[in-house]
């Protein structure tokens, strides 16, 4: 099963949002988190990774390269979770070896893919992840200017639903955004003190923060199903 996370607009929460879920998913099965944003080592607090091969060198390398080179590069991060650490390299890669790569993961157990934000290459590879995952969602928080770039964004049709990044104090809610997207808003994450200090602290990937890990398991939940209802369409 592959889970694409993506936002139209940067400090939306998606590197966050794909962390909790990876490891949420750690807890019940196999997963992979691929990292096409470049956050994933300083939110999960690694120490510094060696200067091995990454996902990009795996996605640039031609439709030749083994699959299982995969394993080489993954990087442990709790019992059942392993990190493919790639960086802005990866997403820019051909639409071609973003497709290789979603069909090498899809079978491992659950994959999510930390898309990043921003508007993405047209033709590159973490564009086709979007287009051919088994679920794709929207991560985004309840902002006139994150909706204007959504709205327009064509990634919005390859996407399944929305992840509202709850905010105190903003006129627009969830109802809001999943109405003004035409998308179902999957789950709500909240926006937390305690879950900022995690992150801040590197100590994500010890301890996630019940709020945190009761929406991601929210979206787990509701996986199976997304996933169907795209293929149906």
């Amino acid at each position: 099963m592959l889970l694409a996370l993506w936002s139209p607009k940067g400090g939306s929460g998606t590197s966050v949002v794909a962390a909790a879920v990876a490891l949420v998913a750690a807890g019940r099965s196999a997963a992979h988190l691929a990292d096409f944003g470049g956050d994933q080592p300083a939110i999960l607090g690694l120490p510094p990774l060696p200067a091995l091969a990454t996902l990009a060198e795996w996605l640039t390398a031609g439709p030749s390269t083994p699959s299982e080179w995969l394993d080489e590069i993954a990087v442990p991060v709790v019992p059942g979770l392993s990190l493919l650490p790639g960086g802005p390299a990866a997403a820019a890669a051909s639409a071609e070896a973003g497709a290789a790569f979603s069909v090498a993961v899809r079978d491992s157990g659950l994959a999510v893919v930390d898309v990043g934000s921003g508007p993405g290459s047209p033709g590159g590879a973490a564009r086709a992840v979007i287009e051919v995952a088994d679920a794709a969602l929207v991560v985004i928080r309840p902002c006139y200017l994150a909706l204007r770039a959504a709205v327009a964004d064509p990634r919005l049709g390859s996407s399944a639903g929305v992840i509202v990044v709850e905010e105190p104090g903003r006129a627009l809610d969830g109802d809001d955004v999943a109405s003004v997207l035409g998308r179902p808003a999957v789950a709500r994450f909240p926006y937390r003190a305690e879950i900022a200090r995690a992150v801040d602290a590197g100590m994500l990937r010890d301890h996630v923060p019940a709020a945190l890990g009761r929406a991601a398991g929210t979206v787990l939940d509701r996986l199976a199903d997304l996933a169907n209802g795209r293929r149906a369409a």
